[in-house]
């Protein structure tokens, strides 16, 4: 009972830092980037040109080298940057996450490079407690049987707690067990989940493969890396939206002239209200109107 506690909240720690843990979100670009940077403009192509007359457009893809295999990155128009090697951009987080794994609903977070090893720890842990569970279930029927001399059904029946656990920890472990397998294979062979599904490395060089030890050194031997987003810092205000909203009031730049701008907001909102209400009325004249028209 000790051992299975310790286990016990042992998962729980591994599932909340599965769960807290920032899995490596890619900070957002506040501008796209210059297309003369990521594409040859001296040369006109379809990729980089979206017309001869219009402006030009970054190229979805880009090629970069990784232990000299060529790898296409993609350029994500949500977050305005080329993604890294191996990111991808969760539709459900709406961030780019680094070592993109995939998206986990039961810890209600991304499985990415900074927490893929509290993921697989937390699956793997799980797993055996619930394999500790199921043997020990049975060793305590056992007893039951030796100390009563009675068959494994009376055994049951003197504890149906065990019983129970026995059946829900068989179910359990089958999914756990297929999910911690399919997981150290990706280890070994330094694939994700997403990689797995999307490029079926088997049929081409995996360029991430480093051999089995330095697969499992690299997720399990290396520390976390940093965030690249600092969550205490303080936000950062797009100052070119001001600068719209001061130069329509003139170019107010003062104290006073910010709380005219505040006024003049706070005008504008009167004024819808009023309109509404007129609105509201006119509406409401039409069909007191029709009423009379009909009991004439």
């Amino acid at each position: 009972m000790a051992i299975s506690l310790l286990f016990s909240v042992f998962i729980v720690v591994l599932l909340l830092l599965t769960s807290g843990t920032n899995p490596g979100i890619v900070p957002r670009n506040a501008h796209p980037p210059d297309a003369d940077d990521e594409c040859d403009t001296s040369s006109i192509s379809t990729s980089c040109l979206g017309s001869q007359t219009g402006p030009i457009s970054l190229p979805p893809m880009k090629n970069v080298t990784v232990n000299g295999i060529v790898v296409k990155v993609k350029y994500c128009k949500t977050c305005m940057l080329y993604r890294p090697p191996r990111c991808s951009h969760c539709s459900i987080c709406d961030n780019c996450i680094e070592r993109f794994d995939h998206h986990c609903p039961w810890v209600g977070q991304c499985i990415g490079k900074r927490n893929y090893r509290y993921f697989f720890m937390f699956v793997s842990s799980t797993n055996l407690l619930s394999l500790y569970v199921f043997a020990f279930c049975w060793v305590n029927i056992k007893k039951i049987m030796d100390a009563h001399h009675c068959n494994i059904w009376s055994a049951f029946f003197k504890s149906p707690a065990s019983g129970i656990l026995i059946m829900y920890t068989f179910v359990v472990s089958w999914f756990l067990g297929g999910l911690t397998a399919f997981h150290l294979y990706l280890l070994i062979t330094n694939q994700t989940t997403y990689e797995n599904y999307r490029y079926r490395y088997e049929r081409k060089m995996n360029p991430f493969n480093l051999g089995c030890a330095r697969n499992f050194k690299e997720i399990f031997c290396t520390g976390v890396p940093s965030s690249r987003i600092d969550f205490r810092a303080h936000v950062k205000v797009d100052r070119s939206l001001s600068f719209n909203t001061l130069s329509y009031l003139g170019g107010a730049t003062t104290n006073s002239d910010m709380h005219k701008m505040k006024n003049f907001d706070e005008e504008v909102g009167r004024r819808q209200d009023v309109d509404g209400c007129k609105e509201t009325d006119s509406r409401i004249k039409t069909i007191g109107g029709g009423v009379d028209r009909c009991e004439k």
